[in-house]
């Protein structure tokens, strides 16, 4: 009995801080998805894979949606549309179906990340979770430009370049896990390093990647870096 107790309160416990720090959860998975995405290759078994994998940390980011001022109907209708399209896509290889599911996902994403923008602006006090949110918010970014550039690749296989073992057949498309590698590099304004836009309209979603990047960075997380030294600054006084 008594075990069964703690183990209820262990329960609790768990479900207590998801509720308090849910932006936590949302990064870990982040995170995980990031190391889980090579180990599902570039078949269509593995793009099905990477579907569910995006289904989950989209299903997790649907829930910091609720926590903030936007409806989380908009986001799971769009996260809905993607994976039915893309799954359609792996299992027949239809180049327009991808590419609608890329933007769909692209727009989940995005959507998903403005919510989340809009929690961490709504007071004027920085909570932790509102930390893990930021970090998770960059993330989003990164997962939606991948999928936008994703749709762009199957619009235009010559969309952007790398080298040939990224590419495993000669003038194959880039896998995912590259393009989220480009995203994520060039979303934090680290470089692109060796992939490259290639088509004029793969340059000009690079730029605005770019541009979005150091807004992020410049706006956003410095004024939640104001909000905590505030913080810390009133502690010291009081």
């Amino acid at each position: 009995m008594q075990h069964l107790k703690r183990q209820a309160t262990g329960l609790r416990d768990f479900i207590g801080w998801i509720r308090h720090e849910p932006s936590r959860l949302l990064l870990a998975a982040q995170f995980l998805a990031v190391l889980l995405y090579p180990l599902a290759g570039g078949n269509r078994v593995g793009h099905v894979i990477t579907s569910i994998i995006s289904v989950g940390v989209l299903g997790i980011a649907l829930l910091m949606v609720r926590q903030s001022p936007r409806s989380a109907i908009l986001a799971a209708g769009l996260s809905l549309a993607g994976v039915l399209l893309w799954i359609y896509h792996s299992s027949t290889a239809n180049a327009t179906a991808g590419i609608a599911a890329g933007l769909f996902y692209a727009a989940a994403y995005f959507y998903a990340a403005s919510a989340l923008i809009g929690y961490l602006m709504e007071d004027e006090h920085a909570t932790l979770d509102e930390i893990w949110a930021a970090a998770a918010t960059f993330m989003l970014f990164v997962e939606g430009y991948a999928w936008l550039f994703m749709s762009m690749q199957l619009f235009d296989r010559h969309a952007f370049i790398g080298p040939p073992d990224m590419h495993g057949v000669k003038g194959a498309e880039l896998s995912w896990v590259a393009l989220l590698y480009l995203s994520g590099t060039n979303f934090s304004a680290t470089g692109i390093g060796d992939i490259l836009p290639q088509s004029p309209m793969a340059r000009m979603v690079v730029i605005i990647q770019q541009w979005n990047g150091v807004m992020y960075l410049a706006v956003v997380l410095a004024r939640l870096a104001g909000l905590i030294r505030r913080k810390d600054l009133g502690g010291g006084k009081g």
